[in-house]
């Protein structure tokens, strides 16, 4: 039984909707606040501090950092200061921190690590790491500011919430099952508007 050209239509139709639905443009990208003076070009070395957990996720503010960090060593165009040369830091200049770092701190350990920028940040939503149930849809939520430690100025600060149905394209492809995959896609996203 051979092909109308009706039925060929049709299946074409049917095929280049399919095609369309699958390589859907990607997310909007999140926005963000970028000085207007900022070069990019003279940062050499970041800091990443600990993001302040707002969530009742213990783990959530470990995570973050660590997904942040790894995302910056995948892009290649910093380099990370180690985390525990950050905790050296603050233990011996006796820097106790509860939400974050005041400039003078910032300023300092710019001097100390030679570190040109500090990405500070706190998780606002954690959701689907700790949870038993299979049905949990994963929830992170993000917000980030990276500052001179020379100037103390902000450079850059972005905030973005995501679920794991955000990724899906057709019948559940994309979807993000757990809190830890998530936090690395929004770090991503994020770190991709420093420019």
């Amino acid at each position: 039984m051979g092909y109308g050209p009706y039925n060929r239509s049709v299946f074409v139709i049917i095929m280049l909707a399919f095609a369309a639905l699958l390589s859907a443009c990607p997310l909007s990208m999140p926005d963000a606040y970028v000085r207007e003076d900022y070069d990019a070009s003279i940062i050499r070395k970041i800091a990443v501090f600990p993001f302040h957990n707002r969530t009742k996720a213990r783990e959530a503010s470990k995570v973050v950092t660590a997904a942040f960090m790894e995302r910056l060593v995948e892009e290649g165009r910093f380099q990370v200061e180690f985390p525990g040369n950050i905790t050296s830091f603050l233990v011996s200049e006796r820097i106790i921190v509860r939400t974050g770092l005041d400039l003078d701190a910032i300023k300092l350990m710019g001097k100390r690590l030679g570190v040109d920028v500090v990405i500070l940040g706190e998780v606002d939503e954690f959701v689907g790491s700790g949870e038993k149930k299979r049905d949990v849809i994963p929830v992170v939520s993000i917000s980030a500011r990276m500052v001179d430690t020379r100037t103390g100025k902000v450079l850059w600060m972005t905030q973005l919430r995501r679920t794991g149905d955000d990724y899906i394209t057709v019948l559940d492809f994309g979807k993000v099952r757990s809190a830890g995959a998530l936090t690395k896609k929004v770090a991503g996203e994020m770190i991709c508007t420093m420019q």
